[in-house]
């Protein structure tokens, strides 16, 4: 499979304040769970976020349910071996998908590992300290193993957040049928309405971004990604954290 025949999700990042953009868009209430992304933040490491600027998102959500990705973003179409060149699911709570993840002139392709999770397991290591290599599952195992570019050891990795999220899936903007998430963390707070296509991705992307702004809405053109800006920030807060625990 290409790139070009990947689907596609469209991302738009709303500018301005979320609640502002909420009423226009007539929502309240969502679906509520809270995040934490996993990196290595051994003091004067080069280059900052490493997993990140090496391509690998390790990120865990909890709510209802509870899930742990592993993702590689941007991913080379070259890395990924034939048995990870298509998405698939295994029937076990684990499920595979390669897309390609569009934010303005951003464009990026992503393979994204993900098994559901016990809530309970996730709090364990968030909260409690325990080893972020029990949240692994086997097959993302031989997903890092087959498909990535980085040596891990997850033991040493920290878990920044919570950033709270929230999401409201199928709401109309314009023509479309979208989802709608924001995130909340320190003084970040993003409005993200995405769609997904397997056809005519272009066309509907412009089509998104004009129904945006015709319901009196700014789109935000920040070349900087969602993912690093949060990251930036919960790293920023660790290492205050650090620094007011050893005072």
């Amino acid at each position: 499979m290409s790139p070009t025949e990947y689907p596609v999700e469209s991302k738009v990042n709303v500018a301005g304040h979320p609640e502002d953009a909420l009423s226009a868009l007539g929502l309240n209430g969502g679906s509520k769970r809270r995040i934490w992304f996993f990196e290595d933040l051994t003091p004067g490491i080069e280059p900052g976020l490493p997993l990140l600027s090496g391509g690998v998102v390790l990120r865990v959500r909890s709510g209802k349910s509870g899930d742990f990705t592993l993702k590689l973003r941007p991913c080379r179409r070259t890395q990924l071996t034939p048995e990870w060149a298509a998405g698939f699911t295994d029937g076990n709570g684990f499920e595979y998908r390669v897309e390609q993840d569009w934010t303005g002139q951003r464009r990026s392709l992503a393979a994204s590992s993900v098994v559901n999770l016990d809530p309970n397991l996730i709090d364990s290591v968030v909260s409690e300290g325990a080893d972020a290599d029990t949240l692994l599952a086997g097959k993302q195992r031989e997903f890092l193993r087959d498909c990535g570019t980085l040596r891990i050891a997850f033991a040493g990795l920290t878990p920044l957040g919570p950033v709270l999220a929230t999401k409201w899936k199928n709401a109309p903007v314009g023509k479309f049928d979208t989802h709608i998430e924001r995130w909340e963390v320190g003084e970040l707070d993003f409005l993200e309405v995405s769609i997904r296509s397997d056809t005519d991705a272009e066309r509907r992307q412009q089509g998104l971004e004009t129904a945006v702004r015709a319901l009196g809405l700014s789109i935000d053109d920040d070349r900087e990604s969602k993912t690093r800006r949060v990251l930036t920030q919960l790293a920023r807060l660790a290492s205050e954290d650090a620094a007011q625990g050893s005072s």
